[in-house]
């Protein structure tokens, strides 16, 4: 989830419109807005070759 955190950088909330103000909470599986509290799921697949 270390990938995903760096994707967050410069992203804003979809919520309030805050730049750089997403936090991710990985063991939670939680994307959440420092400014005004609101979250998502930050539900990842991990694909790892052939089935």
């Amino acid at each position: 989830m270390a990938d995903l955190a760096e994707f967050l950088d410069d992203l804003r909330c979809s919520a309030c419109g805050a730049s750089d103000a997403l936090w991710l909470f990985p063991v939670r599986g939680v994307v959440e807005c420092r400014e005004c509290g609101a979250r998502a799921s930050a539900i990842t697949e991990q694909t790892g070759g052939e089935s």
